[in-house]
Parts: C-alpha cells; structure tokens; sequence
C-alpha cells in the first residue's frame, strides 16, 4: 500500500489540499468475467475520474473457476495493471476467488488432497461404541447453493481418514481434577467409516458414572478449503495462486502493484449431530498440534482437548486458554507468517483482515453469532496483526461499529496506526444478505465515511464497483452479479457525484493523518478471557456496552493488549504506550490474564493516580501463576456499566486539551488529536437531520484556523476565546487551534449557512415538468411527493424539472430544496450552479434580475426502483424518488 510521506509539509496542508491514494476511497472490482482492454480502459478512468486512488481487482462467483488465473486471465490482468499505473491509480492483488484466501479458486489442493481442510469432531457417551454422524457446514449453508457449490466439489461434503486421535474416560457428573481422567486413546479405534460418518469402538466397557470422550479427526475429500495448520498449504497457495499474477505484472511491481491483499482465511465452521460442550465447531488438526499444544500448556494433548468441552476441575480456564493460544499461534505462523515472508521477497506489502465475529456490532461477538471463532484466525487479532504490514478491517453496512476501532488499536500496537477498513453491504429488508442494498444514497455513504476516519480509519474500501449490473428478472444471488452484495456504486444513478464525496473524505482523512488521537481511555483487550470464556461470555457485551457509553460521551478510546500494559510507561499518573497517553484503563469483564505482569503493571498506575476499573465477572485465573490470584485493585462495577458509571468514571478523569460542548442532548461526532507542535486538531460531524450549535473553548484564548474539507482550502490563524460552531446536517468540519498567552478577541462564531430571509421564503409548488432521462417526453408533475408515486415506479436515473422560474424583485437569491431523493444538480438559465450529493440542498442563484428565468434540477435516485424490479427484494413500496417537498426561493437577507 502507498508509504505516507508529508516531509516538509508544515502541519500537512499539502497532503490535506491534495490527498493521495492512502486517503482516497478504494475499491474492489469485481470481475465478472475477463475483460477487454476497451473495458479495462473504460472503467479505471471513470474510477480515476470519480476520485478513487487504489484498485484491487477480484474474480467472483458469476466468472467461471476455470477462467480464474488462465492464460487470459493473467493477460488482462497485466493489461488493467499498467492503464492503472498510466492512470495514477494504485493496485492492489487481491489474492483469492470469490473470498476465503488459501483456495486460489480450488487450485491449491488438485492433486494435493493432503492440503484440504483437516477437522477434529467429538462424541461423549456412557457406552464404549459411538459415533460422529451428521457433519455438515451451516455458516455455508445459509448463504446457499452457489456458496456450497462453490466451497465444494460437487456440492457435496464428505470425508475421508477418520482417525481417533483422543480418547478419554472421565467422571460423568463433576471433575474435581485431572488426576480423575484417564487416556484411553491407545485403546479405542474406528472400526467402520464411508464418507459423512464413522463408527469407534473402546476395548473395555466404562464403568458405572464415567464416560467416554473421543476426539475423531476426518479429513474433506470435497472441500477446496485449506488446512489452514499447515504451512505447506500455504506454501502450494502462493505457487498456484500469487506466483502467477506477480510473475505476469513483471515491473509493475511494486509500483502501481505495491500490496497483496488476504480475506477470511478460515475453514468451513463445522457442527455435527453428537456435538456438544463448551467449543461450538470443530477444530482445525494437523499432525503438529498434539506438540504446540502440549508445550503450551503442560498437559497432554488429549487432556487439553477434554478441557475444550467440558468443565476439568479448577485447571480449566487456564487449560483453555494456553490451548487456544498454541493453536492460533500455530495458525498464525502457517499461514500468515507464510505469506508475510513470501511477500517481503517479493518486496510488497501484505495486508488484509481476517473474519472479524464483531462485524456490524459493538459487541465482541455481535456479528457472525452462529459460529464460534476460536477455531478461526478471529480471536488474537492483536498477534494476527503483527504479521501484516498494513492493518484492515471488515465492516458491514452503515452503522458505527467496533472493527475500526479495534483496527486502529491493533494497528498502533504494532508500531502502525490507522486501518483501511472494508465495507460492503447486506439486505436488511429481505433475508438474502447477498441482496444488498441497491437503496444505499450517497448522504449514506458518505455519514459512514466520516464516522469510519472518526474510528481509526485512514482509507475506506468500498465492496465493490463493478464490471457489470447483472441480468434483469432473475433474483439469483452471486451468480447474478446484480446480487452479489449490491450496490456496484458505480452502477448507482448518483456514481456521476462520488468524486464529491471521495475528495471531502480524503481531505477529512488527510486532516486527522499528522495528529495523535487524544485518548484518555484504554480498554484491555482480554484476549485470554476471549480464548477461555467464549464469544458467549460476558467480556464481549462489556465491551460494546464500554464502546458506546464512552462515545456517547465523546470520550475517545483505544484498545491495548497485555503485553502493551506489560511494558507502558508510567508518567504523571498516566499510562504511556504505543505512542498514546491514558488516563484510566477499563478491563471489561476480564476473568484470565496471561501474566502477573499484567497485575503488576496496573497496580503500578493505580498507586501512581491512574485509574483502573472493572466490570462483570472478576478476574479469577492468571496462567502463569502457581498460586490464589490475587484480584485488580480497581473500581469494580458487578453489572453491565451503564451512563452513570461511565460518568462516575470519566468524573475521575482530569480534562485535558479543547473543550467541547453542546447545546442539546444530541451531539456531534468528533475526532481529537494533538500536533507535535502544540497545534489540535478537530473533526467535528453532525450526522442527524437538525442543525446542531457547539462551542469549543480552550484557556484564556486559542489561534484557530478553520480546513475546509469541501474546498481543500485553510483560513488563516484567528485567535478567539470561545468558538461557537453551528453544524448544519450532514455538515463536517476540521478545525485546527492552539492555545495563546495573547488576549483572545472575544467569541467568534463558524457557520456556513448564509443569512437567508426566511419569512420571504416563496414556494416553488406548481408550473414544473419532468422528463424521466435526457431523451423522455416532459409531463407536469408535483414536487410535493416522488415520482415513483406518479407513474415512474420503477425508473431508476436522473430525473429532470423545469420550471419557468418568475423574479419579481432584483435581489441575491437562494434556492433550498428540503427533501430530494437523492442528489441534485441545479442549472439556471442554461449554466450549471452546483452540484448537491446530501443536505444541505441549498444553491446560491446570485444576483437575479426580474423577469422569467429557466430553473432545471437534475435529481437522481437510487438504482433499488430498477434492479428490485420483478424480485422479492423490493419490499411493499418503491423507494423515494426525487422532489417530494416544494423547492423554496429566498433572498439573502439584508
């Protein structure tokens, strides 16, 4: 990815005036089969044009496998990569088909059946026969055929190689120790297998209140999923799947072609008819793990497996989570460190995201809720981090979420900052995900961007722009790639304004570049509870209930892991670590530690006036302790902590830099960080539909400059007392301020609504027609409600009003359209005057003289009218279209 360089660039005005590509919105595209050079040529300059800076190409479902890095694959890749380098674009390889790295389209286990994904399955029984019956991928399974078919041969899942490799007879009510259960692995066989079951056998019988336990491993004869354990399979995947395309770019890496981009690695989340106990899918195996294991935690193999599932006596946490860490250790060497390695001699970038279960959620585990992620690269997100060279994330519709947060965390923990975070779009009004959200606006999009940059983000990733819009009258999802997590923006009526939105969110994102975040919070991520516990536990829900609670506040935080407290520093009663400064450290719900370091670290910044509180479940177990823990010197809230104990805590906190309040209970989101200079830096952001009054206050007196993310331009310093800032909706704005000695020169005031004379405001109500597109016959319409309620119900595009516009006075006019769906440009006697992609929807006319004067809006909708057509993704309306409230004419005020 793009090396951020500002050199010489005092406070970074240059790089804010004309962000790179590290800041400008990137995006997949999707191909939907090989394309011409004509096409290639087409699309990356409408993409260039509409102000996104990198491009990672990726094969779907709707290209055949077979076509999936074929010679002419491979030639047209190398043919867009250098029109994109020509362009000035950046690219990126996305280094899968479809998603899931590892498989490179089925390529990387023909004729290595070895590679294919490797599962432990369990059963328990008070008799010496089982069996495991019943297997079957459900996280797969709901997302539908073509998934399944896809993932596997034939749309079948089976299996082959069942192997005992546990056996293990215990207690059936209660187990005090391990001394109680005994290893009978040498002693119990599969005595009949086929391809979705199998049969085992102990040669002795159970005595009366024990039972058996036995741990089969089964390898997939069908799955094109990797064992992920294996560092070979990585190895046969960058053979087949990334030595290709690096081959074929040649000199374009690593410039345009600088990075290498995974996503999801992880297998297929198995449940079975016999599954039960504490883990909730099977676990990846391989041949090194019964080792990593065993020296991870001291135990045997066997014994650590029991403690997966069950309750083992009071070594169980602990057993769980030394197990869990050897095995992702293990994961994260075989397949991450793999790649790193491989993409440094190839001198590129490796970066990334794995599944991330908190998608969508504040919560730690409030997105993918069926599965369970600690069989999965989705846990140590801290140690997966540090084997990529640029962090991203997953994020999923429109909502704040924790992934850029934690994103950014893990990022400064190791030595980076920020994120790219991926965004892509599910149904939310039909049950097909796939469907996505061809309603999505661009006022949307854009509310997300700037909450995204205010969360740790640097670049947003859109998922995806596309090659084409599919085929009308046929709901299939993927295969018909309308319907493969729609929209393709740049299929979106509104895509001709995305360069308006691009530039704001670069310039946004390029303010925010040169500062460090101002956070006086720390949450410790309990990865070790997160391991031991489960995603059911309650450490994830303390976690979003800390997130939101302290953003409602507009308490900034970030996330630190063990080792980050381990070795912070300690200085003026606060806690520094990976650059950041913390006033107080939260462990949410945190029961296992790895370390007594942990412990001493935190009592060390308590007795230094830092502070330290806990919620929930009290810590119990640290895994390297022989003896009683002792507990957190902390305050300790037994409860979910609610907006009195987060104010209880934050009352706790001394104020530091700018102050900024409101004048209502509904605030704005802000971003705050402090230059190396003295100079702060705010984002401000009113995502709500009234206006919203602020004041920033800072000493006796500040210099303030004012960045304006729409033009690129910065006013001059002004020094102030106070700041009042009136946010319009939708408004952001950037500030930069630094405290002065000099006398202030009172309150000013940041506004960008002109004074309008309101009591004259005349409405615009009758007289205009409409032309749905260029070419169309105009006919009268109202602007009192959209025209997908007067007779254009399925016309998605741009829409066009005219009306004979008549001046009566000479006067300096502006035009505000109240409600439009969704972006507008406004023509006036034959000359554009602006283009509007979210409110305001407010033009200034000038000057006009009396007379009739001809007024057109060009307004386009969405593209959810067109392509839900004659689908079951519609829903019970169409969606608003147009003007539907009259425009307003109204003189600026004297």
């Amino acid at each position: 990815m793009e090396q951020i360089r500002t050199g010489q660039d005092i406070g970074g005005r240059d790089l804010f005036e004309n962000p790179t590509a590290a800041f400008r919105p990137s995006a997949y595209w999707f191909w939907h089969l090989i394309p011409t050079e004509d096409v290639c040529h087409a699309q990356l300059a409408d993409f260039k044009q509409k102000g996104i800076g990198t491009i990672l190409i990726q094969a779907r479902l709707a290209m055949s496998r077979d076509d999936y890095l074929s010679p002419a694959y491979l030639d047209a890749y190398r043919v867009a990569a250098e029109i994109a380098g020509k362009l000035g674009l950046k690219l990126g390889i996305y280094d899968d088909y479809n998603w899931i790295s590892g498989h490179a389209g089925g390529r990387t286990v023909v004729d290595r059946d070895d590679l294919r994904e490797r599962h432990l399955f369990w059963s328990s029984s008070g008799g010496a026969q089982g069996e495991i019956s019943g297997v079957h991928p459900p996280f797969t399974r709901k997302m539908g055929a073509d998934i399944v078919a896809w993932q596997y041969e034939g749309s079948i899942v089976e299996w082959c190689q069942w192997t005992v490799e546990a056996a293990l007879l215990h207690p059936s009510v209660g187990i005090d120790s391990l001394d109680q259960v005994v290893d009978v692995t040498a002693r119990t066989f599969v005595v009949e297998s086929d391809r979705t079951s199998c049969t085992y056998l102990f040669d002795g019988i159970p005595a009366e209140g024990q039972m058996l336990a036995v741990f089969v491993s089964a390898r997939s004869t069908t799955s094109r999923l990797i064992n992920y354990l294996l560092p070979e399979a990585a190895e046969r995947f960058i053979e087949v799947g990334l030595d290709p395309l690096v081959e074929v770019l040649g000199d374009l890496v690593p410039d345009p072609v600088g990075f290498v981009f995974y996503d999801q690695p992880a297998a297929g989340f198995y449940k079975w008819d016999q599954l039960s106990g504490h883990l909730g899918n099977s676990l990846l195996y391989a041949p090194t793990l019964p080792d990593a294991v065993s020296r991870g935690t001291g135990e045997t193999f066997a014994r650590g497996l029991l403690a997966l599932v069950r309750d083992v006596g009071p070594e169980t946490l602990r057993l769980r989570a030394q197990f869990y860490a050897a095995y992702s250790a293990l994961m994260n060497e075989a397949f991450s460190g793999t790649l790193r390695r491989w993409a440094e001699g190839r001198g590129i970038v490796l970066t990334g995201h794995e599944i991330l279960p908190h998608i969508s959620s504040w919560s730690l585990n409030g997105g993918f809720t069926s599965i369970d992620p600690r069989v999965a690269l989705a846990v140590d997100f801290f140690g997966i981090d540090a084997y990529r060279h640029e962090t991203v994330v997953d994020s999923n519709n429109f909502v704040a979420q924790l992934a850029p947060k934690l994103g950014d965390s893990v990022a400064r923990s190791n030595g980076r900052s920020r994120c790219v975070v991926e965004t892509y779009a599910s149904a939310e009004r039909t049950p097909v995900r796939a469907a996505g959200q061809w309603e999505l606006t661009l006022e949307t999009m854009r509310a997300q961007a700037i909450r995204l940059h205010c969360l740790g983000t640097r670049q947003f990733l859109w998922h995806g722009v596309y090659q084409t819009d599919g085929r009308d009258n046929d709901p299939t999802p993927f295969s018909n790639p309308r319907f493969d997590f729609g929209p393709g923006i740049n299929f979106e009526p509104w895509w001709s304004y995305h360069d308006l939105f691009a530039d704001e969110t670069a310039r946004i994102s390029a303010f925010i570049e040169p500062a460090t975040p101002h956070t006086p919070v720390a949450i410790l991520y309990p990865l070790q509870t997160a391991f031991a516990e489960g995603p059911r536990h309650s450490h994830a829900t303390h976690i979003g209930a800390w997130c939101e609670g302290l953003l409602a506040r507009r308490c900034d935080f970030m996330f630190v892991s063990e080792a980050d407290v381990a070795k912070a520093g300690i200085e003026g009663g606060r806690m520094l670590v990976c650059g950041l400064a913390f006033d107080a450290v939260i462990l949410p719900s945190a029961t296992v530690l790895e370390t007594g370091e942990t412990l001493r670290a935190l009592e060390a910044f308590r007795a230094a006036g830092g502070v330290v509180w806990s919620s929930g479940d009290r810590l119990s177990t640290v895994c390297d302790a022989a003896d009683r823990v002792n507990e957190v010197a902390s305050t300790h809230i037994d409860r979910m902590p609610g907006g009195s104990d987060i104010d209880a805590l934050l009352a706790r906190v001394a104020p530091s830099g700018p102050v900024i309040t409101g004048q209502s209970a509904d605030r704005p989101w802000q971003w705050v960080g402090y230059d190396a200079d003295g100079w702060w830096r705010i984002v401000l952001f009113n995502d709500g539909a009234t206006p919203l009054e602020n004041e920033i206050s800072f000493g006796d007196g500040f210099d303030c400059e004012v960045w304006s993310s729409t033009t690129g331009t910065v006013t001059g310093a002004v020094v102030f007392s106070h700041l009042a800032v009136t946010l319009d909706p939708q408004e952001a704005r950037c500030i930069r301020l630094r405290q002065t000695a000099q006398q202030g020169a009172g309150k000013g005031r940041l506004m960008t609504r002109p004074p309008l004379d309101a009591a004259r405001a005349v409405p615009l109500v009758d007289g205009w027609r409409f032309a749905p597109g260029a070419d169309a016959t105009f006919v009268p319409i109202s602007v009192e409600t959209g025209w997908e309620t007067q007779g254009f119900a399925d016309f998605s595009g741009t829409g066009i009003y005219r009306l004979a516009l008549e001046i009566g006075d000479e006067a300096d006019w502006f035009l505000e359209l109240p409600e439009v769906a969704t972006v507008v440009t406004a023509r006036l006697d034959g000359r554009q005057i602006d283009r509007r992609g979210w409110r305001p929807y407010r033009f200034a006319l000038g000057r006009l003289r009396p007379g009739v004067h001809s007024l057109e809006l060009r307004v386009a909708n969405t593209g959810a009218n067109r392509y839900y057509t004659n689908t079951p993704y519609l829903g019970n309306a169409a969606d608003k279209s147009g003007l539907s409230a009259a425009p307003k004419l109204i003189q600026l005020a004297n």
